[in-house]
């Protein structure tokens, strides 16, 4: 198990994929779970935003709907009740949401269960936001990858370019700022370094050089986080799957 935490923007998915790769381990991206769980309630009108002026802010209603929510991570891709989702998971309106949803400890008990039930079923590096601190304390290895805010800006300008949208880094900026802060403030496992994760800067470096120190410090044997290894014992898996 190699676990890769990091703040939006810091490259986490890319450099998780290309180590899991090099490794021939499976690749867990649990930010695309929480936007794929973001997108459903978007899609029926009970995301946060949406529902503020409820009583409860909407928690009954999505609460309802993630339970009867089926999320599935197939070949790399994900499917929300048999509907592959993954080409919507990186738009503003989610982007926008995914913080708040993060934040709701029912959605994190769920996303928690699945992301420890699909590590039991091999060697994978999982990147996210509270992998090595939360979800698997006992990581082989941890990883916090890091990168100054503005060049986490210029990279995500870069991909919404990718898709044909030109957007303000200035803007950019302002949401990467708003959500830094949400994601370390939240009060269920707010985003944070583990004590043991070794700290890798991304700043102004390639994604060649980022893997190039991840791999050094995996295949040099150590010093691993925990001799023991593997993922950390799991509760009986509930939620969505």
């Amino acid at each position: 198990m190699v676990a890769i935490d990091g703040p939006s923007g810091a490259g986490k998915s890319t450099v998780a994929r290309r180590l899991a790769t090099a490794l021939g381990f499976g690749f867990l991206d649990t930010g695309a779970m929480y936007r794929a769980v973001t997108w459903h309630f978007l899609a029926l009108g009970c995301a946060p935003a949406e529902c503020a002026a409820e009583p409860d802010q909407g928690r009954a209603r999505m609460a309802q709907a993630l339970a009867a929510m089926r999320l599935e991570l197939r070949d790399g891709r994900l499917l929300v009740d048999g509907r592959d989702v993954t080409a919507h998971l990186r738009t503003r309106e989610v982007e926008s949401q995914v913080s708040a949803v993060s934040a709701l400890p029912f959605v994190r008990a769920a996303m928690r269960d699945l992301q420890r039930e699909v590590a039991r079923q091999g060697p994978v590096v999982a990147e996210g936001r509270d992998m090595g601190s939360v979800v698997f304390p006992r990581a082989s290895w941890k990883v916090y990858l890091d990168a100054a805010p503005s060049e986490r800006a210029r990279r995500r300008c870069q991909d919404f370019a990718g898709q044909g949208r030109s957007v303000s880094e200035a803007v950019v900026l302002e949401e990467i700022l708003v959500r830094d802060r949400l994601d370390s403030t939240r009060s269920d496992a707010p985003l944070r370094r583990a004590a043991d994760a070794h700290y890798v800067d991304s700043t102004g470096l390639t994604t060649d050089a980022v893997v190039a120190q991840l791999l050094a410090i995996v295949r040099s044997g150590g010093p691993p986080s925990h001799p023991a290894g593997g993922p950390a014992a799991a509760p009986t898996v509930g939620g969505p799957s």
